[in-house]
């Protein structure tokens, strides 16, 4: 006899489970380190009943000894579950559950962080190690995709999106509309910039990659309200075909200005010229490298950092939550803001008290 009726339901049930762990968020997921701690605790507890049990042995044989007891207790095998358990529990309300809605609309506490993606020629360059994304601006997409899974964990963080060449254009304001943000990502192909990207007719332009005003068009994105609780994470080759105008400088001083740091990221090979493969016809070839020097001095002037990805898909996320998610966060209340995860470490705590309280009275 199949106890869930059929395969099907079999499935059903795991496919609803995995959907259920979907969902569900941590707001501090270092702390299920501590079930580690769960066998080192079951290995004390037995050293413990070892020298119980020598010290009744001491006094006589344990059979007479409880037979002296006012009110010998009947044994219980399941209560040695109770403190595994309880732990257990502890654990999970501390990492800080989250899932379904919050019954308080638009309540948002974290970072704002606007990604700025390079989408130039250069970007094109296929010198990445990662064989799932081998041209540059794959690897950019995947990190800036690290980074916005980080940020969801947590909940409450808003993200920006802009993607630039010649132009910068704005794919996604500051939101915590997270599933959003990712499918904005996700439809990022540098192969197929926006058209709005493009210099076209414009004589003032005279690169294909102009980082100064992307970095312009990233701190007007930023809410001006929430100065200090804000970051901007740009993702380049560093590569500008003319920087002799030093049009990146307008950018990094507008930065500055405003204090929002900026977290350069470098993607491509340092040393090896690549030729990247342009659709245009009327394109000329060229070869192009990681230039670094220039994305340090943009970090630097920002009070930000390099990170020096290089060939490597970037781990933005990690970078995220060790430098900035414990940074200042700002709060925002208001109806325009998607509801977060409500918190739900009170199912787990309440339990794992209840769970110590039996534990101990069972020890009396």
């Amino acid at each position: 006899m199949n106890f869930f009726g059929t395969s099907s339901g079999l499935n059903g049930l795991l496919t609803d489970g995995r959907e259920f762990l979907a969902v569900v968020r941590l707001a501090r997921p270092d702390a299920l380190w501590l079930l580690l701690l769960l066998p080192l605790l079951g290995l004390l507890n037995r050293w413990a009943v070892r020298r119980r049990k020598h010290a009744v042995a001491t006094i006589g044989r344990p059979a007479a000894v409880a037979g002296q007891l006012t009110h010998p207790r009947p044994p219980r095998r399941w209560f040695g579950f109770t403190y595994p358990l309880a732990w257990g529990l502890l654990v999970l309300g501390i990492a800080g559950p989250r899932w379904g809605k919050s019954d308080e609309p638009g309540v948002a506490v974290g970072r704002d962080v606007v990604i700025v993606i390079d989408v130039s020629r250069s970007m094109l360059a296929e010198d990445m190690a990662d064989p799932r994304a081998k041209s540059r601006w794959e690897g950019a997409r995947a990190g800036a995709l690290d980074l916005l899974g980080a940020m969801a964990r947590r909940g409450g963080n808003r993200v920006g999106v802009i993607v630039f060449a010649s132009k910068p254009k704005v794919i996604c304001p500051l939101t915590t509309d997270y599933k959003h943000a990712r499918a904005v990502l996700e439809d990022i192909n540098g192969k197929l910039p926006p058209p709005e990207c493009k210099a076209g007719a414009d004589p003032n332009i005279t690169s294909g990659t102009r980082f100064g005003s992307a970095l312009i068009a990233a701190v007007d994105t930023h809410d001006v309200r929430f100065t200090g609780s804000q970051d901007i994470f740009f993702i380049s080759d560093g590569d500008d075909p003319d920087e002799s105008d030093r049009e990146w400088v307008r950018g990094a001083n507008a930065a500055r200005a405003a204090n929002i740091p900026v977290y350069t990221v470098g993607v491509g090979h340092p040393t090896k010229v690549t030729v990247p493969e342009v659709d245009s016809e009327a394109a000329d070839p060229f070869g192009t490298k990681l230039q670094e020097e220039l994305l340090e001095q943009i970090a630097r002037e920002t009070s930000g950092d390099y990170v020096a990805s290089r060939t490597s898909s970037p781990k933005l996320g990690e970078f995220f939550h060790n430098r900035i998610e414990g940074q200042k966060s700002r709060t925002i209340v208001g109806e325009d803001q998607v509801p977060q995860p409500k918190e739900r470490y009170p199912w787990f705590l309440a339990p794992a008290l209840g769970l110590f309280l039996v534990g101990w009275l069972r020890g009396r």
